[in-house]
């Protein structure tokens, strides 16, 4: 989707430092629309190394607040964001995929907000990892990992400390995100009787979910159900009933991890019964799981992908598959309830804004709503109690439940996996009102 010729823009650089940030420089990206600042580097962790870009907001959006951008996968590069909608220019749709290609971008976030992309867990894009380090390949150790770099960027640009902090992700970024929420709060909560504490004390004022794969049992049912029993339905009556036959096998195992035992053994095991062949989620279906609408799509490994695509010489598939991917497939991370993670660290106080395209069938409303429904929170009560309501207004249309609360779910007609594609205006909406202490409310 993005990045061939912006490749020169993010240099490669390699050091053996622990936990010190090494700028690589710091550019004005220009597309017409006057100098944005950009700085570009890694964050050298003991088991990796780091890669962000921080996108200086524009003006006074300096001094607002600080979005911290990741993607899911795990294993997705985050820099598609910034050029396809987050940040001051964009691709130029049909036009050559370098800076020459870039053209202004018209509802960026860098209008309201700081913008800090990183690829993030290492082995992600531009983050790497040598042959002597050992990154993490669970959720919860690389929530640690991020804490580490958070604390770096911190620690370099301190005016972000008194800045609203929120983290802005999607799809198993619903997973990776409630651990590194919940991390870093524990963390702070460790060294709040200290007198002078080596770590900068900053929790996230607003977590921005983007169709989160957070609950493996409501994701896996809701899937099965949509995909075989909405119309159109997605799969042939022979895919279903072999689906439907590993339903109640993949539940029980996975019930299992969540009330009586969580090892990386048993989450192995729910993997046979729980997750269908790349061939089963991807060719099978009668459309594209990423947006129903469109025509499938099925990702290839060409060397006119990679050059396009900018793939670096360490990654040997695709750039979605990268080792980060790899490592997590083979720890079994996806089977876990990821979720509960949350309830602490919105009793701190921390904010809650879902959304999910209603045309995509990877992370499908129905499931997000069902774990939002069991997630102990002070807002639960509430949530539970609001009615489904129809909202439409110049950036969206679609429905919200539990509309100016700190917990509240929106679902977008016409938008798919990646709602920035189809709904620009509305993520810039999102951000807007989260910087101000708030999450966007449709319907007001």
């Amino acid at each position: 989707m993005v990045l061939a010729g912006l490749v020169p823009f993010f240099l490669a650089y390699t050091t053996t430092h622990t936990d010190t940030l090494e700028i690589i420089n710091t550019r004005n990206l220009n597309c017409g629309v006057g100098d944005n600042a950009v700085t570009n580097g890694y964050v050298h962790l003991k088991n990796g190394h780091m890669f962000f870009s921080l996108f200086e907001g524009k003006n006074e959006a300096k001094n607002s607040g600080l979005v911290v951008q990741f993607e899911g996968g795990p294993g997705a590069t985050a820099f598609d964001y910034p050029f396809i909608g987050a940040g001051p220019c964009q691709l130029t749709p049909e036009g050559e995929s370098s800076l020459s290609g870039l053209s202004p971008a018209p509802y960026p976030w860098t209008d309201y907000v700081n913008l800090l992309v990183v690829d993030y867990p290492i082995g992600t894009g531009w983050s790497y990892n040598t042959s002597d380090q050992n990154p993490a390949s669970t959720s919860d150790r690389a929530a640690e990992e991020f804490d580490d770099f958070l604390q770096v960027i911190l620690k370099q640009w301190p005016q972000f400390q008194s800045q609203p902090l929120i983290m802005s992700t999607l799809s198993y970024g619903g997973t990776t995100g409630a651990h590194i929420a919940a991390t870093i709060l524990k963390r702070n909560q460790a060294v709040q009787d200290q007198l002078f504490p080596r770590r900068v004390v900053k929790q996230f004022d607003q977590l921005l979910f983007g169709k989160p794969f957070a609950d493996a049992i409501s994701e896996i049912y809701s899937q099965w159900d949509v995909l075989c029993n909405d119309e159109p339905k997605a799969y042939n009556q022979t895919v279903c009933n072999n689906l439907r036959n590993n339903l109640t096998p993949c539940l029980d195992k996975l019930r299992y991890l969540e009330d009586i035992e969580s090892t990386q053994e048993f989450r192995k095991d729910a993997v046979q019964d729980c997750i269908q062949s790349v061939e089963i989620n991807f060719k099978a279906p009668a459309y594209n799981r990423y947006h129903r609408s469109r025509p499938k799509c099925w990702p290839t490994n060409t060397q006119d992908m990679r050059e396009w695509l900018g793939v670096t010489g360490h990654i040997e598939k695709w750039w979605y598959a990268g080792p980060a991917l790899l490592r997590f497939i083979n720890s079994a991370d996806i089977m876990q309830n990821a979720y509960k993670l949350l309830q602490p660290v919105l009793e701190s106080g921390t904010r809650l804004l879902v959304h999910n395209g209603i045309e995509d069938t990877m992370v499908m409303p129905s499931g997000t709503v069902s774990w939002m429904k069991r997630l102990p929170n002070p807002h639960l009560q509430s949530f539970r109690s609001s009615e489904v309501q129809q909202v439409s207004n110049h950036i969206m249309k679609g429905t919200v439940i539990n509309p100016g609360s700190d917990y509240s779910h929106i679902a977008i007609e016409e938008a798919g996996h990646i709602v920035i594609e189809t709904h620009a205006a509305l993520l810039q909406e999102m951000v807007k009102e989260a910087v101000q202490g708030r999450n966007y409310n449709p319907s007001s």
